[in-house]
């Protein structure tokens, strides 16, 4: 196996960033391929907490980073993390699609100003202007980092004031385009340069943001992302054609989390919710925000794996559930009297049909037994589970690299 994309099987949240840190050591080439900087993976190295919001969480192990065009990107935020980054460990090299959009700050009040309007329909958002970048990207006047180079430029953000009726300072673009003139040695042809890789032998490990059911197009709508966040998005946001695409892995957390509004079967509230939600610590990567807390969902992993053809789940966060005082696993829904065992965004449920598991946190028996389960239901190998937050806190059930 020489490439393998990682994607989240839920909501998002579900501990990408340690499965992708842990593989990355085995690959040559880390890429991004959607989003922004409204996604956070969270790596515990050495005892310290890291988060990436633009940067691959590959950082510690590929010798190469690679943000694609399917990324929308704050140049000023960008900047920022490289700075940090660098403090902590020696930066691999960076390249950065030459038609990968900017977010300006046209955007990011635009962001404010629709979740204004929504009102009590309010979709959550990180208020990172990541959406009204996508929107002014398939409207046809967004701004790529390319354009910032060239002389009609000015042009361009006049158009985007306008059709937005939000100036944006002489200041503030003269400061991103000098952003975009340090990052001039750094853009590429994405999918030239993945494909001369390839043919070079090189492995290449592509991560999303988010989780599979906030995509944009089969995600809750419109709580969802603005993205293609399954795997599918490969293709799209750097352009690498789908035969490259060789295993995919589905990251599950033992429980389910999600920020944001949006439909959530299995969901847990009261005081049962607040103990699982600090057990996990599960607070936003980026917003800082509590993140609603529930129980494992088959039905949803049965449909996540369709969308993404799976070939592997890596399962995390299982020290955080085997402390939990009641474990459950949703089997199935019931719909208008019939039972119903594969999640669909469109439909609401009466009621959601568990198993019970006990906790394991003093036997790891019981933790087979519930992995064994899930592994039987979906039909897809476990190899690969989180058992701690620091990057060595691995089961490996099986050898995959």
């Amino acid at each position: 196996m020489r490439n393998l994309t990682i994607v989240g099987a839920q909501f998002g949240d579900e501990g990408k960033g340690k499965i992708i840190d842990y593989l990355s050591s085995y690959f040559d080439i880390g890429v991004r391929f959607n989003g922004g900087e409204n996604a956070g993976h969270t790596v515990v190295n050495s005892g310290k907490q890291v988060k990436f919001h633009l940067i691959p969480a590959s950082f510690f192990g590929v010798k190469t980073l690679v943000l694609a065009n399917g990324v929308v990107l704050n140049l000023e935020k960008l900047y920022s993390e490289i700075r940090e980054l660098s403090t902590i460990s020696k930066f691999p090299d960076l390249f950065i699609s030459k038609l990968a959009h900017i977010v300006t700050p046209a955007h990011f009040k635009r962001d404010s100003l629709l979740e204004g309007v929504r009102g009590k329909s309010q979709i959550g958002t990180t208020l990172k202007g990541i959406g009204p970048a996508y929107e002014s990207k398939y409207g046809r006047y967004g701004i790529r980092i390319i354009d910032l180079l060239q002389d009609d430029v000015y042009e361009k953000f006049n158009l985007l004031s306008q059709i937005y009726n939000i100036q944006i300072s002489k200041e503030e673009i003269e400061k991103i385009i000098g952003i975009a003139r340090e990052f001039s040695g750094n853009l590429i042809d994405t999918a030239d340069f993945l494909l001369e890789n390839i043919e070079r032998g090189k492995k290449i490990l592509f991560e999303a943001a988010q989780g599979t059911f906030i995509d944009i197009e089969f995600g809750t709508y419109p709580y969802v992302t603005s993205s293609h966040t399954i795997s599918g998005g490969v293709t799209v946001g750097t352009g690498l054609p789908p035969k490259y695409i060789e295993k995919v892995m589905g990251v599950a957390k033992s429980y389910i989390t999600r920020v944001g509004e949006g439909y959530f079967p299995t969901e847990i509230f009261g005081n049962e919710a607040e103990e699982l939600r600090k057990l996990g610590w599960e607070y936003g990567a980026t917003t800082g925000r509590p993140r609603r807390v529930g129980y494992f969902d088959i039905p949803m992993l049965r449909k996540s794996a369709k969308l993404n053809g799976f070939d592997y789940i890596a399962l995390t966060k299982v020290d955080v559930l085997g402390k939990f005082k009641k474990i459950k696993v949703a089997i199935s829904y019931e719909v208008n009297g019939s039972e119903v065992k594969e999640y669909d965004p469109l439909l609401k449920v009466d009621k959601v049909n568990y198993e019970e598991f006990k906790p394991w946190d003093d036997n790891p028996n019981n933790l087979e037994k519930f992995i064994d389960f899930i592994e039987s239901e979906i039909k897809i190998p476990i190899p690969i589970v989180g058992n701690g937050e620091d990057r060595d806190k691995i089961i490996v059930r099986e050898k995959i690299y």
